[in-house]
């Protein structure tokens, strides 16, 4: 007789009921669908209308019926709070008011297209941030979602359907759901229905059947949309076995780590890593290797956006320093336990054979208790790869190169001088120290360049008979190809000692500014010669000025900074200041809560 190692569906359900009573914040549904029309906010609507007859508040913060009679029937009876009126480029829109209904309160809250973003000047660049907001002050939240704005999905669905993807949402939201309700229909009926003008009117109904609308693409969505909430439940049977002290074998024990750089390669990595992790129920990392490297203002931007990519995934970043990547990814995975790592398939180089083999090929080595999964960059990405490596041709400095011809004409100049005293063998070595010295100040490819080069002026001048590459003694030749070898590693050598002392030399730079602050607060007295020597000793740092704005006895924010800047006396900037302190999280400047502030305030904590 089989045994039945099933999950005891009474188990789940006590685990279920005790995670819903000890929840802090709201819970999520989505109403999920594989494309517009498919009847997301239909769904929503009467599932909402079902609650509030069960005695639920619910309340309407935003619907858009897109003028459906039938959907915008769903919203009578249903209170709907106002929407907040923003003035933009001369222009009055309309938003969702995130003020007035957390002021409402309501039990249940309904906010339509999660992935939509704000007018400029609201609160969250996105609506899934008002969202995550109204969750946080425990409210319910309902809400409808299509599979081409989960962020780690965006690349597959512009590959099918040959459109650019411009809301998303992170997957990290899925994580949070409490229910993902999938909506669907076959694809001719969606087609029929788009024909009857109930997915969109007019002339935008006739572009959607013309180009997004094919029935071929429409069912690859609706495998990604029904594959995507079949992992979901999975996840979720997980995490419910899990709670309710299910069997170990349950829990997952694979853990996923990918690179991080500023290749455009990265991107298409981080998503298909959180994929496959997704799939498989497990944490994954992201990975950056500072190398030392003086990246260009285009890539610094290429890392920033990859980084935050991964934030917004919901992986783990790490960032190590080493001017070797595959020792550094090595030791991490090592440290983390890491059993699969996902990397992209790397291109030969010349640089590969002198250090013993690609990324890829020094990774996959026999003692690594790893699994490695090499993916196919996407055709998307590697077009950037390509407009990448014309921009770095349109960058290139033939400067290295030409001090490196240079020293090398210099260092033969000399040789042939000295010559009848020293001996052609004892020419060499000269070469050699040039090299050596030029990996300290040079480039790799001019590293390269002086080797080949001085061996070829040794060779042809120096190395009887002279005037020919033709080498008459065994152990001329001998000579000749140590030398080379010997040329092109201790160059290769200074160059990596180079890299290590610049990294050195910033850690040095940062630990000084941080002594330096140090004691600048351990010798200024009294609040004001404290903040400002915090923000002359950060400023080259952060490339900009810091304040302090000092609260009261009673918690409340005092009316001016501690330095009077200007740029905080505005009753906007104020306005930001009081969010970031009342909610305990960033807001203002690159963050995800009022971007457009001058500053980044940061609510401090004793």
């Amino acid at each position: 007789m089989l045994s039945d190692d099933r999950p005891d569906p009474d188990q789940l359900l006590k685990a279920v009921t005790r995670q819903e009573a000890t929840a802090p914040t709201g819970r999520l549904s989505i109403f999920f669908g594989m494309s517009a029309g498919v009847g997301k906010t239909y769904a929503m609507l009467t599932a909402a209308r079902a609650r509030r007859h069960e005695g639920v508040d619910v309340v309407i913060g935003l619907v858009e019926t897109h003028g459906r009679d039938e959907t915008a029937a769903l919203t009578e009876g249903i209170e709907i709070v106002p929407r907040r009126k923003i003035t933009y480029r001369n222009a009055d829109l309309r938003e969702m008011d995130l003020d007035a209904l957390l002021k409402r309160k309501p039990q249940l809250a309904l906010v339509d297209e999660l992935a939509h973003t704000n007018v400029p000047g609201s609160r969250h660049p996105k609506r899934w941030q008002d969202v995550v907001e109204l969750l946080d002050a425990g409210i319910d939240v309902y809400t409808t979602l299509n599979v081409q704005h989960i962020e780690s999905r965006k690349a597959l669905v512009e590959a099918i359907g040959g459109i650019t993807v411009r809301e998303t949402v992170p997957d990290a939201i899925l994580e949070r759901t409490s229910a993902l309700e999938l909506v669907d229909i076959t694809p001719a009926e969606l087609l029929k229905r788009l024909e009857e003008g109930k997915v969109y009117l007019g002339e935008r109904a006739e572009a959607a059947a013309a180009n997004f609308f094919k029935e071929d693409r429409l069912t690859a969505l609706r495998e990604l949309a029904l594959r995507l909430t079949a992992e979901k439940v999975d996840s979720d049977l997980h995490d419910l076995i899990a709670t309710g002290g299910g069997a170990e074998t349950w829990k997952p024990a694979e853990r996923l780590m990918v690179a991080v750089s500023h290749s455009p390669h990265s991107e298409g990595l981080v998503r298909a890593t959180r994929r496959i992790a997704f799939g498989l129920g497990a944490p994954w990392l992201a990975v950056h290797v500072d190398t030392g490297e003086s990246l260009s203002p285009g890539d610094r931007a290429t890392l920033a956006r990859n980084l935050q990519l991964v934030q917004e995934l919901g992986g783990e970043l790490v960032s190590t320093a080493d001017t070797d990547i595959p020792t550094a990814l090595e030791r991490i995975a090592r440290q983390r336990r890491v059993t699969q790592l996902v990397v992209g398939r790397p291109t030969r180089r010349l640089r590969d054979v002198i250090t013993g083999g690609s990324i890829l090929d020094r990774l996959a080595r026999p003692h690594a208790d790893y699994d490695i999964l090499v993916l196919h960059p996407e055709q998307k990405m590697a077009q950037q790869v390509a407009a990448r490596v014309h921009r770095d041709i349109d960058r290139f400095s033939a400067k290295p190169y030409a001090l490196a011809v240079g020293v090398v004409a210099a260092v033969a100049l000399i040789n042939s001088i000295l010559l009848t005293v020293i001996g052609y063998e004892a020419v060499g070595f000269l070469f050699l120290i040039s090299v050596m010295v030029l990996g300290l100040f040079v480039t790799f490819g001019a590293v390269t360049l002086a080797a080949v080069l001085s061996a070829l002026i040794w060779d042809y001048f120096f190395i009887p008979p002279s005037g020919t590459l033709y080498i008459r003694q065994p152990e001329d030749v001998m000579m000749v190809c140590s030398y080379f070898v010997a040329a092109l590693v201790t160059g290769t050598l200074a160059h990596r000692i180079r890299t290590r002392q610049r990294l050195i030399r910033q850690r040095e730079e940062r630990t000084e500014v941080l002594y330096d602050l140090a004691k600048s607060l351990v010798v200024h007295a009294n609040l004001r010669e404290s903040v400002a020597a915090l923000s002359e000793k950060l400023r080259p740092l952060l490339f900009g000025e810091i304040d302090l704005i000092a609260s009261t006895v009673l918690s409340a924010l005092q009316s001016q900074s501690v330095l009077r800047r200007d740029w905080l006396a505005s009753d906007k900037e104020r306005a930001v200041a009081l969010w970031a302190h009342e909610h305990g999280k960033s807001a203002g400047w690159a963050t995800d809560t009022l971007p457009s502030s001058a500053a980044r305030y940061l609510p401090m904590r004793a």
